[in-house]
């Protein structure tokens, strides 16, 4: 297996390019946006074929660089089941993503987030932020629990042989590698700790919020796409874009979407696009005060004219990004259907 381990000195983010040497088939776990440019000089200077872009999780300290990978490739963007929903591929636990003769196992190690995957590639094991050297990731923001990460940690990453070499998601000290016998060992924060200990541990941290974290989870949800625009959409009088289905199909990596019918509408006969958030009419202006206002977003209903409502009392609550999905599900699934090859 070929292997590097690269670097964002801002975010102390490892980025971990993965090949196999016959088939030249490549893999980027936890790509950074700012260095996408880096990557894609690296992959093309070894003669490599970009096969995935992988994320741990949905980051809050930097900006993933999966939907411009993919934009720029072939690749597909891989997250978990819970996680981003703008991800071509979602895994889970036990999934395994063929690179040539390699095998990329996905193990599920929440408590970090809810979302938190790591990957073993033979006596690898790329863990994110549910194990780092002589650490692990905090547990008190995007649906953190130390119980779940002590239990990751311990029945899940703690089970790979010893000599598993460990290769984690972020480092502030210098460390670059570990393996799991050492951390069993030596990690203070798990190391002869019972999980009541590590939860005491955990709670007590008392960690300052990621600086960026506003700005990277939004970001992170649509795989890092923040450049995208409804520019090219006719602009409405009330401030709000028009976007046609088939420009919203033709999105390598799609914005926010929020469905604004009812719940039953939802799992109805229309069906709903993959990734929305179900957010009725009647709560969308209390849900939006926690949306950041420079977000995309593209509200759908059955026919465009609730979400039309919608998207005008967003755009005079100061989101600067908001679309209609014209048409609505209607447009959507006509569109859909007529793009399925015969």
């Amino acid at each position: 297996m070929l292997l590097r381990q690269l670097y964002d000195q801002e975010s102390s983010t490892y980025t971990y390019l993965i090949a196999d040497e016959a088939t030249r088939e490549a893999a980027l776990i936890d790509p950074v946006k700012e260095q996408v440019a880096r990557d894609l000089k690296l992959i093309q200077e070894l003669g490599l074929t970009l096969v995935y872009s992988i994320d741990t999780h949905v980051h809050a300290d930097h900006v993933t660089g999966s939907g411009d990978l993919v934009a720029q490739t072939n690749a597909e963007s891989v997250a978990a089941h819970g996680g981003a929903p703008c991800a071509t591929r979602h895994v889970g636990h036990g999934d395994v993503l063929p690179l040539g003769s390699l095998r990329i196992e996905v193990l599920s190690t929440p408590g970090h987030t809810d979302d938190s995957l790591s990957y073993r590639v033979g006596q690898a094991v790329f863990t994110g932020d549910a194990l780092l050297i002589r650490g692990c990731g905090r547990t008190d923001f995007q649906n953190g629990d130390p119980q779940a990460l002590y239990r990751s940690i311990t029945e899940v990453l703690f089970t790979l042989p010893g000599d598993t070499v460990v290769y984690p998601g972020h480092d502030y000290r210098g460390f670059t590698v570990s393996t799991i016998d050492e951390e069993r060992v030596h990690n203070p924060r798990l190391s002869g700790k019972t999980e009541q200990e590590f939860v005491r541990i955990m709670t007590d941290l008392k960690l300052a919020r990621p600086k960026r974290i506003d700005e990277a989870v939004p970001a992170n949800r649509v795989c890092g796409r923040t450049a995208m625009s409804f520019d090219g959409a006719p602009k409405a009088s009330e401030g709000y874009f028009q976007l046609e289905a088939e420009a919203l199909l033709g999105q390598a990596a799609p914005p926010r979407i929020v469905d604004v019918r009812e719940p039953q509408e939802f799992t109805g006969e229309l069906g709903h696009i993959e990734g929305a958030e179900l957010v009725p009419m009647a709560d969308v202006q209390g849900a939006a005060q926690s949306w950041p206002k420079a977000e995309p977003l593209v509200l759908v209903c059955h026919s465009g004219r609730r979400s039309a409502t919608a998207a005008a009392s967003l755009v005079a609550l100061g989101f600067e990004q908001v679309a209609n999905l014209e048409g609505g599900m209607l447009a959507y699934n006509r569109a859909a259907a007529s793009a399925i090859p015969a």
